[in-house]
């Protein structure tokens, strides 16, 4: 299958699955965080820190993008006064500016180690794993928890079509 066939097939599935498997990943990458720094400062992973520092630098932009520039605006304008969500996504938002460049720093470090270097202080970069790892986790929670089900209530089928063409553009747009 071609490229733009895989993309086409990707973008034919329902957007709002594509940001949950994402929200899967990212728990993932936190878990796998985790495990890095239990070994810091011996026992490193350096093709998982590699991994990790890529999904930092590249994949959690993009998805901040998705919804930032995607789900959010489009579920502004369906949500209802009941649902009480204005005030939580504007607290998302600003998580996800503050987490992807907390996650740009984290991923210089995960590079140098993925590429056979050592860090120049093991406990600070504990410490930094840790507190980017288990506020992230509680970001998805979030996410996932209030955000996710309201969206999959109030979106319309072309508004779905919207948010699918929205992270299409995002995905040409970064590569």
């Amino acid at each position: 299958m071609s490229e733009a066939a895989t993309q086409r097939s990707i973008f034919a599935r329902n957007p709002l699955d594509m940001i949950a498997h994402a929200h899967a990943l990212q728990v993932q990458m936190c878990d796998a965080m985790e495990r890095i720094a239990d070994g810091l400062p011996d026992d490193v992973d350096r093709r998982l820190c590699a991994q990790v520092a890529s999904c930092l630098q590249f994949d959690l932009p993009l998805h901040h993008h998705d919804e930032e520039a995607g789900l959010f605006p489009i579920l502004r304008e369906r949500v209802l006064p009941e649902d009480s969500l204005g005030e939580i996504l504007d607290r998302l938002a600003s998580e996800h500016s503050s987490d992807t460049d907390f996650a740009s720093e984290i991923a210089e470090s995960l590079e140098h180690l993925g590429q056979g270097g050592r860090a120049s202080n093991p406990d600070m970069l504990g410490y930094m794993l840790r507190g980017f790892f288990e506020r992230y986790r509680r970001h998805v929670h979030w996410e996932n928890t209030l955000v996710m089900p309201v969206a999959r209530l109030r979106l319309k089928p072309e508004d779905l079509e919207t948010l699918s063409a929205r992270m299409e553009t995002n995905r040409r747009q970064a590569s």
